[in-house]
């Protein structure tokens, strides 16, 4: 089993949700079969050299907020291009629909969750600081990913993009001691990693998706994204997937995620 994580984060501004607060920051992992490895990376980098030709561009790999904001080197594609790819890769996740384990930490995780003084302790250990959204988000991420259903009987390997470690060095070891040589975490490049740029895709669709859903005048290339999220049906026992009508509000918004709160038994 390969695991690839990436980050992603809200703004801090205060929003009008009850549910979805300021300082939300997000970890993805996306699992892949041991058997899909080296036919997605190969043909990630056929398509970003394919890319790079047909548009003439200088960029070394997909990194989806530049790709929608023409930031960097896909400043030069012109016309909707950018959008283009991004439902490629769309198409991409429809046709393997790779497990996702999503993780948000924001100002209303804290008033809902204590803390257990047992995971400052183990989060020292992987130099996480729990009191930083980011860090905490990681943390709960990699115990969903020690509760996965057989976890313990495959060989393991996750890539955690660099930026909290260097690429190269050790993630998470002490939390996987128990597999011995099983397990092989590292921090990596999204530049020399392809499975990360899965990654990076799939947490700027899911970030972007709820900052749509806060958003008060939608516009239609906004419309036409929440629609292909529709379409891509995440494969996440993280995301509750509904139907709302077009023009939704926050009020429609906050009211999906109050039933969803009294199913859990939080409300």
């Amino acid at each position: 089993m390969y695991i690839a994580i990436d980050d992603t984060y809200g703004g801090g501004d205060t929003t009008s949700s009850r549910y979805v607060t300021s300082n939300r920051r997000t970890h993805v992992a996306v699992i892949f079969e041991d058997h899909q490895v080296e036919e997605i990376r190969e043909n990630i980098e056929i398509c970003l050299h394919s890319i790079k030709a047909r548009f003439s561009i200088n960029v070394d790999e997909f990194h989806f907020t530049d790709i929608y904001n023409r930031s960097g080197g896909w400043s030069q594609i012109k016309d909707d291009s950018n959008l283009d790819v991004i439902e490629f890769f769309a198409e991409i996740y429809c046709n393997y629909r790779w497990k996702i384990l999503v993780q948000t930490v924001d100002d209303r995780t804290r008033k809902d969750h204590s803390i257990p003084k047992e995971f400052d302790e183990l989060a020292k250990t992987l130099k996480l600081n729990l009191k930083n959204n980011s860090h905490l988000s990681l943390f709960y991420l990699i115990l969903k990913i020690r509760l996965i259903n057989n976890i313990r009987l495959e060989n393991l390997r996750i890539f955690m993009d660099e930026g909290l470690g260097k690429s190269g060095s050790i993630f998470a070891a002490p939390f996987f001691k128990d597999f011995g040589s099983r397990y092989q975490g590292r921090y990596a490049s999204s530049k020399e990693e392809p499975l990360l740029q899965i990654a990076d895709f799939l947490a700027f669709m899911i970030n972007r998706m709820t900052y749509l859903g806060l958003k008060k005048n939608r516009t239609e290339i906004d419309k036409w994204f929440l629609e292909l999220c529709g379409r891509m049906s995440f494969n996440s026992d993280d995301l509750v997937q509904v139907r709302l009508v077009e023009n939704f509000t926050i009020d429609d918004f906050d009211y999906q995620h109050k039933k969803d709160r009294v199913k859990k038994g939080l409300e």
